[in-house]
């Protein structure tokens, strides 16, 4: 059977450019996707933002008789002149770890843009749910990945937060010598789904994150 879908559109913006407060806008429910997207264009077109929209998601709603309902979303991501710089697909994502002393919570996220950039995401509090800030971080450079999540503001780490992310990343997690190496696995388990080219060796050297840059 056919399961029919109802959209919910929201649109994270930067008024101040990188590193300034984020803003989120409920644009609302709506029947059709082309609606969806039309509202969206109208929102940037009638918007005047450093970046109009630095990340909006569409969330797929199917409901079942029971008016149960699954939520699928895609996150795309801008850069301030306006091209795609992530697109997200929330089922594409693994936990990675995480330490309720350091209030941190990993996980891969997978890229299914045009770049197809290789990065995790660290979340500002151990329970996912609560958290409020994220930052997207390479695998392979000490450098941030431009984009926020759904309701999730921008995080630059402090000097302080990016030496106890090298020091957790360092600790043991499981059947793996490290977080870090957990965390090449959950994105090798998920990337998987998209392009095996894009595996991440297992030995990958970990960059030195102090040295973390938004330039």
């Amino acid at each position: 059977m056919k399961k029919n879908y109802v959209y919910q559109l929201v649109a994270t913006i930067l008024p101040n450019g990188m590193g300034g407060e984020t803003v989120q806008h409920d644009l609302g429910v709506f029947s059709t996707l082309k609606n969806a997207k039309k509202c969206l264009g109208e929102f940037v077109k009638d918007s005047d933002f450093f970046c109009p929209i630095y990340s909006y998601s569409i969330a797929f709603l199917p409901f079942d008789d029971d008016w149960d309902y699954e939520c699928m979303r895609y996150i795309n991501i801008y850069s301030p002149d306006g091209k795609l710089q992530i697109k997200e697909f929330n089922f594409f994502t693994c936990g990675g770890g995480w330490s309720e002393e350091l209030n941190f919570h990993i996980r891969a996220y997978i890229d299914v843009g045009p770049q197809k950039k290789a990065y995790f995401v660290l979340f500002n509090h151990w329970r996912l749910g609560l958290a409020t800030k994220c930052a997207r971080i390479s695998f392979l450079e000490p450098k941030y990945e431009l984009g926020t999540s759904f309701n999730k503001s921008v995080w630059f780490l402090s000097e302080q937060e990016k030496s106890d992310l090298c020091a957790f990343l360092n600790q043991p997690k499981h059947s793996y010598d490290s977080i870090w190496r957990s965390i090449i696995a959950a994105f090798n388990n998920e990337v998987q789904a998209d392009d095996d080219s894009r595996m991440l060796p297992e030995d990958l050297p970990m960059p030195d994150y102090r040295r973390l840059t938004n330039e």
